[in-house]
């Protein structure tokens, strides 16, 4: 009798110790589940904080804790890359208003670390005007800027594909007064994505006049150009100018040659006393000149000196951002890759 008792004394014991067992096995499941679970839908797995700080060509992020290696992507499009313990470095990124700036882990998470919609003006950059050609219909191109340049089509208008705009030869945009949002402008830059059609006459991509004033970006047939080298039937000569109004375009520097058929980034730089041209953000010349800069009328697709039936541009333009500050050969490059 008093084993009996003794044995059933202790099954209580045992059943309480098997069933705490049973409990840290559930628990062990659960917690390795768990971690099976964030690991497979990208649990954040470090941390990343910016400093932000207006430059001409956009916003400059600059990390001031970056514990892995991230993307920093401008509208899903990645435009740099900081590696992890590089705490201090610096990256421009040319933000418009609307576009949205997120910072993304490079390893197999992909967590999201920076999620940032730009909707304030100090944080984009000096912008005069900017065309993407998407948001266009019918009569009217819109400056995504905010400073109110939106552009009026003239002639067949049907060129609208969805992310640019078709000239047939015998359509073009006409701005009436550029507005900047500064008091003077002393220095700018002209930047523009397009695919020519042809190669074979000179062809208007932007031109701005104010009396005497004139500067723009065209394109010159490279057969009659020394510059252009080798075979000249399928290239096009790109130039950038600054000059008097009916001039001799003694400012004018040449980028060519260039195939024709192929999208490419044209990009002027005026800083007062010197014009420079990029290709694809490679510089490609530049040239002494010394002119005052007004904002006035600005044709795009055309010439702005006719009545805007001469040198119409042959081909397709995607985007075209106008600033009212000279850029450096990184600011250029940085731009280049935005728009590319």
């Amino acid at each position: 009798m008093g084993t009996d008792r003794a044995i059933r004394g202790a099954t209580p014991v045992v059943g309480n110790v098997l069933l705490v067992a049973v409990v840290i096995v559930i628990g062990v499941v659960l917690v390795t589940l768990s971690f099976s679970f964030l690991e497979g839908t990208g649990a954040p797995s470090a941390e990343a904080s910016f400093e932000y700080e207006q430059t001409p060509v956009g916003l400059e992020m600059t990390a001031t804790a970056i514990g892995t290696d991230v993307t920093v992507q401008l509208n899903g499009r990645p435009v740099a890359t900081i590696e992890a313990g590089d705490a201090g470095e610096s990256v421009i990124v040319p933000t418009a208003p609307g576009d949205r700036i997120t910072v993304v882990s490079r390893d197999r998470e992909k967590s999201v670390l920076v999620d940032r919609t730009i909707d304030d003006r100090e944080e984009v950059g000096d912008f005069i005007a900017y065309y993407t050609f998407e948001a266009g219909s019918g009569d009217a191109l819109l400056d995504r800027s905010n400073n109110d340049n939106n552009a009026s089509l003239k002639g067949d208008k049907t060129g609208w594909t969805g992310n640019s705009y078709d000239f047939t030869g015998n359509d073009y945009f006409e701005v009436t007064k550029l507005n900047a949002p500064v008091y003077e402008v002393s220095e700018f830059t002209f930047a523009v994505t397009y695919k020519t059609d042809s190669g074979t006459a000179k062809q208007e991509l932007a031109e701005h006049i104010s009396g005497s004033d004139n500067w723009g970006v065209e394109i010159k047939p490279c057969e009659n150009w020394n510059s252009c080298d080798g075979d000249k039937t399928d290239t096009h000569n790109p130039n950038f100018f600054a000059d008097e109004s009916g001039g001799s375009q003694s400012g004018q520097i040449f980028g060519g040659p260039e195939p024709v058929g192929q999208k490419q980034v044209v990009v002027g730089t005026y800083n007062g006393s010197t014009t420079e041209i990029y290709i694809d953000g490679e510089p490609k010349a530049t040239d002494s000149f010394n002119s005052e800069i007004s904002m006035g009328d600005f044709f795009i697709g055309t010439d702005a000196e006719s009545s805007g039936n001469r040198d119409n541009f042959d081909g397709e333009i995607y985007e075209i951002r106008l600033y009212y500050t000279a850029f450096d050969d990184q600011q250029v490059r940085v731009l280049t890759e935005a728009m590319e």
